[in-house]
């Protein structure tokens, strides 16, 4: 009897400790994103209410992740490239936060926008947005803010952002919102 006391104790322990560190967003999410470069007015004003896709890519060995929310239907894949941006719509978008942690491997924890470049917990955004015929890519020039990865699986990730640039008190690009996604690994 006092084996199963233990046993049930146990594994009540368990269950509460991952309950307790599971302070995952419900929903993929944009509360605002704005810039002020042209390819971003030329297609505003975008429509953030709805989510179709998302997801995660883990890249360079695990230091870099990308998470992708797009009102469009894509795959993390189609989202992930650089080379080929898959939007063919005017309203569609692809709003990209990255995550960078230097030489390490990503973890869960807070990202600044002002870390800067190769440094570790570095975060930065841009959109993949309509233009001609191959798409764009837009920084949203990121150098404030932070983006935190809450919790991180071999095969999910979520959190929240909240990153944006400013010129004196003149806003030049900022998002915010949750995701919580499925993680892809990069071959590359």
């Amino acid at each position: 009897m006092r084996k199963l006391m233990v046993s049930l104790v146990l594994v009540f322990a368990l269950v509460v400790m991952g309950m307790a560190g599971d302070d995952c967003p419900k929903v993929n999410k944009i509360n605002s994103m704005e810039s002020t470069m042209q390819s971003f007015k030329d297609v505003s004003p975008l429509d953030f209410s709805t989510i179709k896709s998302a997801g995660a890519m883990s890249k360079k060995q695990g230091t870099r992740l990308e998470v992708y929310l797009s009102n469009g239907t894509f795959t993390t894949k189609q989202m992930s490239s650089s080379f080929v941006v898959p939007i063919k719509k005017k309203d569609e978008f692809i709003a990209v936060i990255h995550f960078s942690n230097g030489k390490e491997k990503i973890v869960p924890g807070t990202y600044n926008g002002s870390s800067g470049y190769g440094k570790p917990f570095w975060a930065y955004a841009e959109v993949k947005l309509f233009k001609g015929e191959k798409g764009t890519i837009v920084s949203l020039g990121i150098r404030e803010g932070t983006a935190v990865i809450t919790k991180l699986t071999d095969n999910m990730v979520c959190g929240t952002f909240d990153l944006k640039s400013k010129t004196g008190s003149k806003s030049k690009g900022a998002i915010s919102g949750t995701f919580n996604v499925k993680l892809e690994k990069s071959k590359w």
